[in-house]
């Protein structure tokens, strides 16, 4: 379980997008996933290989007011609300486990046999003009508050513009096991 905290640390560290309202709505939200057991594993971003064996696994479900959870303890996107960019991408909106109340954002690919990788956006890869041009600043941490969903979701598509026919680093993957 040491790993799940030195992933959140990362997270706050990533130079993510983030917001102090929830930016994704019970009415906006979509649903990518199917109810059942899955395996979460990060990803080393130094050479996009897995770690080690499964750092969190458990059933994760959908709930009423379209939030992804899981009662097995320490699930690391609990609470998780998604909206579709289109195709098989998602916007992933997840809210601080401590502390005060905020939510970051990422984005989620989902893909046949119930697998599902994810991304944390750095807000500082895109070029100062085009974060101008959307509306958002890195703060002295170099986090990019937004405050609406319409910025937000600009800022995801400039920042999939960006790495449009590259390779994208993969934070986590999620792997569906049994039925």
């Amino acid at each position: 379980m040491r790993i799940v905290a030195v992933i959140a640390l990362a997270l706050v560290t990533a130079g993510c997008f983030y917001s102090d309202e929830e930016l994704i709505s019970q009415r906006l939200a979509g649903e990518p996933l199917e109810a059942g057991y899955f395996v979460h594993a990060p990803v080393d971003p130094e050479n996009g290989v897995e770690w080690a064996g499964a750092t969190w696994e458990g059933e994760i479900r959908r709930g009423r007011r379209m939030r992804y959870y899981s009662r097995a303890d320490n699930f690391p996107h609990n609470n998780a609300r998604f909206r579709s960019m289109g195709a098989n991408v998602w916007l992933a909106q997840v809210p601080a486990r401590d502390g005060p109340e905020a939510y970051s954002y990422g984005l989620l690919w989902v893909y046949e046999g119930g697998v599902i990788a994810y991304h944390i956006p750095d807000c500082s890869e895109l070029e100062a003009a085009v974060r101008e041009e959307i509306g958002v600043t890195p703060d002295e941490e170099g986090l990019c508050k937004v405050d609406d969903l319409g910025t937000l979701e600009s800022a995801m598509s400039a920042y999939l513009t960006l790495f449009e026919g590259e390779d994208m680093r993969i934070d986590g993957i999620y792997r569906r096991v049994g039925d």
